[in-house]
């Protein structure tokens, strides 16, 4: 319980902030490929997103540090060593739960942020000055060791969706995801030109995703020859105007900073935890007093965002234009800053220019395609959190380029015509079947494909996402959202991922010849309704259940963990809440003494 207490104060000070390394450009190099002007295809490179790229930790002399199991330490989003942790944590600990005040509890968490998160610090021009290294691959997926490959496939699972693209055709540009943006933007300028080169074609594919496509938004505004060198771009979840998370963080409007809030909430509404792993945290955060526990997580997060957050320009790349500049106001405003600062505010001036830049990029000829997720609140880091509608992590308007849309879990009103406001084809219906989102108001309405209730960090387990993508990196036949009735403008969230799983275990009983008439046809079942990319993600999620069963009766699999009933911790929490509020355990018996005085006073009053 103490390490899964740790790893959750760990997640409130950072969940989706954090990566490091300084950027060089990549030289030309000689064609690799053997195909001529005659190719069909066209070289597709991927741009993914935040913390899709390896960045590990070495040592002073450049080698990497390994784990007991000999693998590579990653540097995202944080260097946990635990051993130091625990030793300048416990003595702390130890006398502030003794004597119930912060005897050094706050400074040693703080000092715990900085060297843990200090992994990927910054200096004042925004330049990674830590010992970490990315990755990367500056030559196709072909020729890629198994090894580069397994590092990929971890994050864009290629090797469970084959596409009809030659291998040497696809490229991975992978990135630090605190590293330097405009540094970033200018090594993807010259990766491009790299891939060229290496190819032997003018134009390349682009797909960015999420943060991945505020670094392609930045080449697009820093470099605007380069719309010249592209055929397609197919942005997937884009944070092409960061996160309201980002936001809310950046001007301080951090949700679990309120007390009442920790206490009664948030840990529920992370949506990480179930109820009852959420209620019991809430009632173990009351061995210390609140002003403990609230200093500490004050102190955490002004360390974490001081000594680490506001010098990354990528972390900066995330706020969106609407918060940045009371954002910058707020921690840029001084001269030592100004070098970060005159970096952001290019970057911002990028964001304000983003969909103009990507309507050049139509005009020009470029195919452009989006993939929006909907209907998922956004993780409550940040208090406008349930305000709007978003996909866990980023903010429906960000990732539409700008549709209109009710709140999660909300409609839009009776009788509401759709704006049009991108859309002249009076033909045209894009008005999400559940009235939830309305297309026309994006800037791609025929080119945006939505999917309703999809996590943003859980987008490469859906399989019609990753479908979608292997065609359109294939070949042009899918041209808008009426191209093919397989993939129509609105479609369902799914995770796919233990489907996929236990069809692998359906699949090698069945080669072994230990199968049974039961599980083959549970299999068919599931494989016809993977194949339907129409299927919603309660019907894959009822064939996972019944596929698993199956596999359960014949020993080849293990039942799911039962969900705990969350009653009794429920209630002794929200008890707790009402007469006692944020107190902690040592101060429930002084105020039981007062509200039982104050109770026998009206009864004589």
């Amino acid at each position: 319980m103490k390490t899964g207490l740790k790893a959750v104060i760990s997640l409130l000070l950072c969940f989706v902030l954090i990566g490091s390394f300084p950027m060089v450009g990549f030289a030309a190099s000689a064609k690799i490929t053997t195909c001529d002007e005659t190719c069909e295809f066209c070289p597709t490179i991927i741009v993914p997103g935040n913390g899709q790229s390896s960045v590990c930790v070495t040592d002073d002399n450049g080698d990497f540090i390994l784990d007991k199991s000999g693998n590579k330490i990653a540097a995202f989003p944080a260097y946990f060593q635990v051993d130091k942790i625990v030793s300048r944590v416990l003595f702390p600990l130890l006398l502030s739960l003794a004597a119930q005040r912060d005897v050094g509890l706050s400074d040693a968490l703080a000092d715990v942020i900085d060297t843990s998160f200090g992994i990927n610090a910054c200096d004042l021009d925004g330049k990674v000055v830590t010992n970490v290294v990315t990755e990367k691959f500056p030559y196709p997926y072909s020729k890629c060791s198994a090894y580069e490959q397994s590092l990929i496939n971890m994050n864009i699972p290629f090797n469970r969706y084959p596409t009809e693209l030659p291998k040497d055709h696809l490229y991975y540009f992978a990135y630090n995801s605190m590293g330097n943006h405009m540094e970033i933007a200018d090594e993807l300028y010259d990766y491009i030109q790299m891939v060229r080169e290496q190819t032997g074609h003018d134009k390349v594919n682009l797909v960015p995703l999420s943060q991945g496509a505020s670094v392609t938004s930045a080449m697009l505004d820093y470099h605007p020859d380069v719309m010249e060198q592209l055929h397609k771009v197919m942005f997937v979840v884009p944070a092409i105007h960061g996160s309201t998370v980002f936001g809310d963080i950046f001007t301080g409007r951090v949700s679990f900073l309120n007390s009442s809030y920790l206490y009664n909430g948030f840990f529920e509404n992370m949506r990480l935890f179930d109820e009852s792993t959420a209620r019991l945290i809430e009632i173990l955060l009351r061995v210390l007093p609140d002003e403990v526990i609230m200093a500490s997580l004050d102190k955490s997060v002004q360390h974490l965002m001081e000594n680490t957050m506001i010098r990354s320009t990528s972390m900066w790349a995330l706020v969106p234009p609407e918060d940045y500049p009371a954002a910058a106001q707020k921690y840029l405003s001084s001269p030592e800053m100004a070098s970060i600062r005159r970096q952001t505010d290019r970057y911002y001036q990028a964001q304000l220019h983003a969909y103009d830049n990507i309507q050049k990029l139509v005009e020009k000829g470029v195919q452009v395609f989006d993939v929006a997720e909907y209907d998922y609140p956004n993780i409550d880091l940040g208090e406008r959190w349930n305000k709007m509608n978003g996909d866990f992590i980023l903010h429906l308007d960000s990732t539409s380029l700008g549709a209109y849309s009710a709140n999660c879990g909300d409609t839009l009103p009776a009788g509401y015509n759709q704006k049009n406001t991108h859309c002249t084809n009076a033909a045209h219906n894009h008005i999400s079947p559940d009235r939830v989102v309305d297309a026309s108001a994006g800037l791609l309405p025929d080119t945006t494909f939505y999917f309703d209730g999809q996590r943003h960090d859980l987008t490469q387990h859906n399989d019609v996402i990753l479908k979608l993508a292997m065609k359109m990196i294939a070949d042009d036949e899918i041209t808008d959202v009426y191209s093919s009735p397989d993939f129509p403008q609105f479609l369902s969230g799914r995770n796919v991922q233990k489907l996929l799983e236990l069809l692998d275990t359906a699949q090698a009983l069945k080669a072994s010849g230990k199968s049974s008439a039961a599980i083959d046809a549970a299999a068919a079942k599931a494989q016809h309704t993977l194949d339907n990319n129409l299927a919603s993600g309660e019907e894959i999620t009822a064939c996972e259940n019944e596929l698993r069963a199956c596999l359960v009766r014949a020993g080849a699999a293990e039942a799911e963990k039962a969900e705990r009933d969350p009653s009794f911790l429920r209630s002794v929490s929200l008890f707790l809440f009402e007469h006692y509020g944020s107190n902690g355990f040592s101060e429930l018996p002084g105020l039981t003494v007062k509200l039982l005085f104050e109770k026998i006073k009206s009864l004589f009053a």
